[in-house]
């Protein structure tokens, strides 16, 4: 069903969000969660491939968005409250056993075909198992479920930023049929996910879709990141304490810093040039390096080497985590997500 757009407006979206997806549980408790068992009829399968590509084309900015994505998401009470009461992210261990999966499931989504008995089928299944698993222990436990809220929200952590900010991360000259595209597939996973048509974040309209993101951002994540509550930051550190096997870069006071610079405006010269928490000499000058990284993704040279390693870091962490295995040991390193590896069986 497509979504309506005329008089679109996206303020009452997220408003409607807030106040209406609060009280919507996203689980097996609602039959279209639990019934949801073909694509949608929107989907579009040579556009879903063109998303592909544009993240083939385009990882490491891709991956650069969506860590700083979910350390934003970090900063919502209440889904931080449910990673706490879980224990699956209270730790560098534990966070880098579920982001690596995460990211594992997420390189799925994008390079497998959208097909019943596919890898990309099968990781969807899995993650819906993994969300009703949850979803049933924080009500057990008095927490409520995972709701259409917290799920959007959760959205905008893989794709927000890379339609509210694109040349702030990376994403330099990218032409609107392929962000159309990018927008797609989030909209598909959205939607398996079992996000409800009308608090799916992504829309048949990049204008559409990107104002919601810059509201979010705007309205919503900059103001929770200002508060630095210490669950947010402690959650943070472990997610990036976890990923730094991944990304020797990785260091929490950094990444929130760039969160923090991300979300300034443009006209507030002040704020964008000050820090969120204070750096020391090394870290001051890792963050002004990763700022001139972005930059130079304007470049092709630097765009391709830059996602080659990304591919070779990929490569590494499922065949030879050679990082994990100095932090966390043998036994802990190899995560594995459904039944093989990242290849298509």
């Amino acid at each position: 069903m497509a979504m309506n757009q005329e008089n679109f407006n996206a303020e009452k979206f997220v408003q409607d969000l807030f106040e209406e997806g609060t009280k919507r549980a996203c689980d097996e408790t609602v039959q279209r969660f639990n019934e949801n068992t073909k694509l949608p009829e929107f989907y579009d399968e040579e556009l879903y491939k063109k998303g592909q590509k544009f993240f083939i084309d385009n990882i490491f900015a891709l991956l650069y968005g969506k860590f700083l994505g979910l350390l934003s998401v970090l900063s919502i009470p209440s889904i931080v409250r449910i990673l706490i009461y879980t224990k699956m992210s209270g730790s560098p261990l534990t966070a880098y056993r579920r982001y690596l999966s995460t990211v594992f499931h997420m390189v799925i989504w994008y390079q497998s075909d959208f097909t019943p008995g596919s890898k990309l089928w099968q990781s969807v299944i899995e993650v819906k198992d993994k969300h009703n698993s949850v979803s049933k222990r924080c009500c057990n436990a008095g927490l409520g479920r995972i709701n259409q809220k917290d799920m959007a929200l959760t959205q905008f952590g893989f794709m927000g930023y890379a339609l509210a900010f694109r040349d702030k991360i990376g994403l330099h000259d990218a032409k609107e049929e392929e962000l159309k595209a990018l927008v797609h597939v989030w909209r598909v996973v959205g939607y398996v996910m079992g996000i409800e048509d009308r608090f799916n974040i992504c829309r048949d309209s990049v204008e559409e879709t990107s104002e919601i993101c810059r509201i979010l951002a705007d309205q919503i994540f900059r103001p929770a990141i200002e508060r630095k509550d210490k669950d947010f930051i402690e959650m943070a550190t472990h997610l990036s304490d976890g990923m730094w096997a991944m990304n020797p870069t990785l260091n929490a006071k950094i990444y929130l810093n760039l969160v923090y610079r991300l979300l300034q405006s443009p006209n507030n010269n002040n704020q964008s040039n000050s820090f969120l928490i204070e750096l020391n000499f090394f870290e001051t000058g890792l963050y002004y390096f990763l700022i001139l990284v972005i930059w130079s993704l304007q470049f092709n040279i630097f765009r391709i080497y830059h996602n080659y390693t990304q591919y070779v870091s990929l490569w590494l962490m499922d065949v030879f985590p050679f990082l994990a295995y100095y932090k966390f040991g043998y036994a802990n390193s190899h995560v594995k997500v459904l039944q093989g590896n990242l290849k298509e069986s």
